[in-house]
């Protein structure tokens, strides 16, 4: 039945069964009928439904893994026809059943779908329903309507399987807001300024339309909050927006009527703060606005706990098993002295034992304590080294999916966040917001790490302010003095090679595998994770071993080593989902928390079924069921990013650091992060170059924020 590989393939066919779909990406693997044929689609198909009638185009491909499939770049519904096909369609309306079904298509024939559109309310009538329920079966249908002409609109540019997703935003208003004002899709997850600007652009919308403009700075802005900043100077906004329209930047009047409708706010730092601004003045500030409502809101939230008057006694540092060094004193007295203060510093600097200390003080006067952390492997070191109760922030306020926090206050008298240099900006606002009147604040974490996902690095930038006591640890304890971890991630944070070399008196958990070829140094990866690692230090390669790049692509990229892993660790695995996930696999969550399940976004997982459509995975220990809809949000993690990883800690890590594994992208923070993560080992494999290279270079991407100024205007 199949043509050669890159034949091009058009024709009708029905669906038989979807066998992976991701409602992120819109790719589906599908199997398809042509005829009596049996074929296999790939491509932009999420949209589709088992037995609908399709029209595709597309060419013919050779999977090496797979076989034969068709590689679909369109794919349009064909209005039902026909009695089977009808008889489905018109079952889906609310109300309208089998029996109801039947009737309208006896009535009305072939010109059913016709009639029903002139006038659905008096055609349910009609066909036995109440008024009222034909009035909702009528809604029903011009959801169902407003589908079909969505399919028409984006089916030709290859977008259809952002029909779902557009009709649950918009509902019945989705195909006229996508016909009449498409850019604001980029309201959508998913769809960006460019597939905006190609439905627009087919529907006629002129290049030098205000609402293309419009929609190219906000898309600017929603960029830059995904790398980190919660604004941009108004020069960069506009020239990067001109960019993306490959035109004219925007100019002030347009940026001033986005202010006036509450699209943008434009703000001037002091003391060129005037009622009115120039837009072009380079002090000048560009916001979405609930970005910048964020932003304020947390300098509001600690400078009123800066102000505030302290509600706990003077604090006994001292317990019978930790005497404090002197900055961990002062970090014990700050706790209890001022409503909000901080303690940072990096490993070894007894940042654990501060917490132990700050408790054992509140206990002494009876003071109730929350411990929490952003995720829940945190919260679980947290409460090990505290012999405390810990939760993650999401549980600590009750938070439900798709409505946020329900707790209004965490009832506590001391409230102590550790890992805070992983909470962003909206993050640390909701947490603070459930800060009662009485309760101190003590925020725990390492400013040098890398900075959060999401908009904001507020904790780095309250340590760098010293708008509330800081206490920085920087006093190395004895202990922690003789790992070479420790030291050689010192060395790091001041702009240093780590020392590989072994001296007497030092623990030697810090290595460098020096490997100049790709493939020498995959295959050493391989035989450290699958063999030499798990004998020498007894642990479990799947559970205790974690490897970082800082790159997916490449001969020792993330998907490179992913599947060479895989096929060492897990080959046998029973293949899933069409095949992408195997039972056994290593995973993790991407993209998305899932905290009614207690799952956050990097958490590792093991596959360990799939039955009735749920893939069963393990995570720390707890088994846990997820729907099979949560497969495309479920990545190999043999091998992860730092960022990902960066709330990992396990026994032993290996960092790739490589010329063929993107070495401009590992910066000072990356490896001192990466080489922090283990309890045990770390196993640098690549090149010395790429190490001193990377320890001497910091992060100079720009993440733009104005807390700083705020807290002083407060």
């Amino acid at each position: 039945m199949e043509d050669a590989p890159g034949t091009p393939f058009e024709d009708e066919i029905v669906i038989r069964r979807i066998r992976f779909s991701s409602e992120d990406t819109g790719f589906a693997v599908i199997d398809a009928d042509r005829g009596g044929d049996e074929l296999v689609l790939v491509g932009p198909l999420a949209h589709l439904e088992e037995r609908e009638h399709v029209r595709i185009s597309g060419v013919w491909h050779e999977d090496r893994r797979y076989g034969p499939q068709v590689k679909v770049s369109m794919a349009e519904s064909v209005p039902p026809s026909g009695d089977e096909a009808l008889l489905a369609y018109l079952k889906r309306v609310r109300h309208v059943g089998g029996v109801r079904a039947a009737r309208l298509l006896e009535r009305y024939g072939e010109r059913v779908l016709e009639i029903v559109d002139e006038d659905p309310g008096l055609a349910f009538r009609r066909a036995g329903l109440s008024h009222a329920r034909s009035k909702e079966a009528a809604k029903s249908w011009q959801a169902l309507r407003s589908t079909r002409a969505l399919h028409l609109l984006l089916a030709p540019h290859g977008l259809a399987w952002l029909v779902p997703r557009i009709a649950a935003e918009y509902g019945e208003r989705a195909h006229d807001t996508v016909r009449k004002r498409p850019y604001e899709l980029t309201n959508v997850f998913g769809v960006g300024f460019q597939i905006a600007d190609t439905i627009a652009r087919a529907a006629g919308v002129p290049r030098d339309s205000p609402g293309r403009r419009r929609a190219a700075v906000v898309h600017v802005l929603i960029e830059a909050e995904r790398d980190g900043s919660t604004c941009l100077p108004v020069p960069e906004l506009t020239a990067k927006a001109g960019t993306l329209l490959n035109g004219p930047p925007p100019d002030a009047q347009l940026l001033h009527d986005m202010v006036e409708h509450e699209d943008l706010v434009l703000e001037a730092d002091p003391p060129a703060r005037t009622p009115a601004p120039a837009p072009d003045s380079p002090a000048l500030w560009a916001y979405r606005p609930v970005t910048a409502r964020l932003e304020a809101e947390l300098a509001a939230l600690v400078n009123g706990l800066a102000n505030a008057q302290p509600t706990l006694e003077p604090a006994v540092v001292a317990t019978d098993d930790l005497v404090p060094a002197p900055e961990q004193a002062g970090a014990v007295t700050a706790a209890f002295t001022s409503r909000l203060s901080i303690v940072t510093g990096g490993p070894g600097t007894g940042k654990t034992a501060t917490i132990r200390l700050i408790c054992a003080a509140a206990k002494a006067q009876k003071a109730s304590i929350a411990l929490v952390a952003p995720t829940g492997r945190a919260a679980r070191r947290m409460a090990e080294s505290t012999d405390m109760e810990a939760s993650t922030i999401h549980s600590a306020l009750g938070w439900i999916p798709g409505q946020g926090p329900t707790r209004d206050e965490i009832e506590a008298d001391l409230l102590v966040v550790d890992e805070t240099s992983m909470a962003n900006l909206e993050l640390l606002v909701t947490l603070l917001r459930a800060v009662g009147d009485q309760m101190h604040v003590v925020l725990v974490g390492d400013a040098d790490q890398l900075a959060p996902v999401g908009a904001g690095k507020p904790f780095a930038e309250l340590v760098a302010t010293k708008a509330v006591p800081v206490a920085e640890l920087t006093h190395i304890f004895r202990q922690a003095a003789g790992s070479m971890i420790v030291r050689g991630a010192h060395a790091v944070r001041q702009g240093q090679p780590p020392d590989f070399t072994p001296h007497e008196g030092l623990q030697r958990d810090l290595f460098l595998i020096e490997r100049s070829d790709p493939a020498a140094a995959l295959d050493e990866i391989e035989s450290l994770v699958s063999a030499r690692l798990p004998k020498h230090y007894g642990v479990d390669p799947l559970t205790d071993v974690q490897v970082f790049a800082p790159v997916y692509r490449g001969a020792l990229g993330i998907e490179a080593i992913n599947q060479r892993l895989r096929q060492a660790l897990n080959a046998g695995g029973r293949p899933v989902m069409g095949g992408r996930l195997r039972i056994g696999d290593k995973l993790m969550l991407s993209g998305r928390n899932l905290h009614e399940l207690g799952l956050m976004n990097g958490t590792i997982l093991r596959l360990l079924d799939h039955q009735d459509e749920k893939l069963v995975v393990s995570a720390d220990g707890v088994v846990v069921e997820l729907p099979d809809e949560e497969a495309p949000r479920l990545q190999l993690a043999y091998a992860c990013s730092i960022h990902k990883g960066q709330g990992i800690e396990l026994p032993v890590a290996i960092v790739v650091a490589h010329p063929a594994a993107g070495p401009y992208f590992l910066r000072r923070e990356m490896l001192y992060t990466a080489m922090t993560r283990a309890r045990k080992a770390t196993l640098v494999v690549g090149t010395r170059a790429v190490v001193t290279r990377a320890a001497a270079t910091p992060d100079t991407s720009r993440r733009y924020s104005r807390l700083a100024v705020r807290l002083a205007e407060d």
